[in-house]
């Protein structure tokens, strides 16, 4: 990363930065904000609390459960007095965006959301793009018969009628909604996965079609490069809407754009 005036020598006092995570994007973006600003920086990081064990930073203060809404946080910004929210949520976390959204507005906190590049189609790539979910449980059975399933632990249920479809289904930890698969297997496994080690998942359980969310990254691209190789297509939910916010496609754009917030405290 190229290394502006970050030091922030003239201002006495710290920056408090609220950064709601739960991605390992979030985890760097904070780490990265640490080391560039040093003590002219007063970080906390939220965490909703959906993962038992979660991989967290050093050296940075953890939060670790929901706040009620976007009242909840308006009440948490005002009272630790936070200067400027980091949205680095998952993609596709929708509600508690929204909520972080409308808190941040009432608020007069300024908001910088972090959502990296989707995943575009390669040559070669077969990609279905479906709408949501329910659409892609849909689709399914028209496109194959042993799928995996690589889209988190919720809204699994609507997989539950596909009788006629084998499913392997991973997941960081258990699903946390009703959800019967009786026909497929469950799988507990944290990335980041390497192309190779997908192909030979792939490959072992005789897997025809892929179902996963345009989350971007190359941490879980692993399987699209698989699925390309194999021939295998690949049912992908597209990105939900963008929130009326600040956007930043990068943790260096993060970066500068906290500068940018120091200097005109």
């Amino acid at each position: 990363m190229s290394d502006p005036d970050l030091r922030l020598k003239n201002h006495l006092s710290p920056l408090n930065v609220l950064v709601f995570g739960g991605t390992g994007d979030a985890n760097r973006i904070a780490s990265e904000l640490l080391v560039r600003f040093g003590s002219h920086i007063r970080l906390q990081l939220s965490l909703a609390g959906r993962t038992s064990a979660p991989n967290l930073p050093d050296g940075v203060p953890v939060r670790i459960g929901g706040f009620g809404g976007p009242e909840g946080i308006v009440k948490s910004l005002t009272s630790d007095r936070i200067d400027l929210v980091v949205d680095a949520t998952h993609p596709y976390a929708t509600q508690i965006s929204s909520h972080i959204a409308r808190a941040c507005a009432q608020s007069s906190v300024p908001c910088i959301q972090y959502r990296r590049p989707p995943w575009v189609a390669q040559t070669g790539d077969n990609w279905v793009s479906v709408a949501d979910i329910p659409a892609a449980a849909k689709a399914l059975p028209t496109l194959g018969h042993r799928a995996l399933i690589a889209i988190g632990r919720r809204n699994l249920h609507y997989f539950n009628e596909l009788h006629d479809c084998w499913l392997l289904v991973r997941t960081i930890e258990a699903p946390n909604q009703p959800f019967d698969l009786a026909n497929g297997e469950w799988l507990s496994a944290r990335g980041p996965f390497s192309t190779d080690r997908e192909q030979e998942l792939l490959e072992r359980y005789e897997i025809d079609v892929v179902v996963t969310k345009n989350s971007g990254g190359s941490a879980s691209e692993g399987k699209l490069i698989a699925a390309r190789t194999l021939g295998i297509p690949v049912i992908m939910i597209d990105r939900p809407a963008l929130q009326e916010v600040d956007y930043a496609g990068t943790i260096e754009d993060v970066v500068l754009k906290v500068a940018q917030h120091h200097t005109t405290q």
